[in-house]
């Protein structure tokens, strides 16, 4: 089964042009089973989920509603931005990364290190949590990135297998071409959060694309 995890709409993501209405249409033709719609601090409705696969007539096909939370410390200091699954809440972006981790582990769900090692455009470093990655008590992080050099992949994926998380391959998609140009293959159907939690808790994942 396969899913792109991190995509953003015009709904509730000021730096996407993708209109709610074209997110499933566009998914089906990239041959995606589903998607996560991980808006900026901002958790979809499951009531407007429910309406927006009636309006498409696509009652079949997976919608899963997670969040992209940035964060940072007391000090203010950026720690990076995080995917989050299965929290009832939006979290909004101003909370510490330790923070967001005790309260979604506290409801079941799970937190994944969105594009860690992504460069910066301007200076040295990540626009993500980079060598954080290590010590997080996260419980995935993107292997693959639409922004990523080889050499991001290579520091993804080592901390990855070192630390025995799940690696995710997600196309952060802001509009219609994006949509499913990276992928995450299940070995298992993935319906909704709770069973893409305990899937990436269990590292059941077959393939990344």
């Amino acid at each position: 089964m396969e899913l792109d995890l991190h995509i953003h709409t015009n709904r509730y993501s000021g730096c996407s042009n993708i209109p709610p209405g074209e997110v499933i249409r566009s998914a089906r033709a990239a041959g995606l089973d589903g998607i996560a719609l991980t808006e900026h601090g901002i958790r979809w409705p499951d009531r407007d989920i429910a309406d927006l696969l009636e309006k498409t007539g696509e009652k079949g096909f997976v919608v899963i509603a997670g969040e992209e939370v940035a964060c940072f410390s007391s000090a203010g200091r950026f720690q990076g931005e995080f995917l989050v699954f299965g929290y009832p809440k939006s979290l909004g972006s101003s909370r510490a990364i330790e923070k967001v981790i005790e309260l979604v582990h506290g409801e079941g769900g799970v937190v994944i290190a969105a594009h860690p090692f992504k460069p910066l455009e301007t200076g040295s470093g990540y626009y993500g949590c980079g060598d954080a990655a290590w010590d997080l008590d996260i419980d995935g992080l993107e292997i693959e990135h639409p922004s990523y050099p080889e050499e991001s992949r290579k520091l993804a994926r080592k901390v990855m297998e070192d630390r025995g998380l799940c690696g995710i391959s997600c196309s952060d998609a802001h509009d219609l071409r994006g949509i499913g140009r990276f992928r995450t293959v299940f070995e298992a159907p993935v319906r909704d959060a709770a069973a893409l939690c305990e899937a990436v808790r269990k590292r059941l994942i077959r393939n990344n694309i």
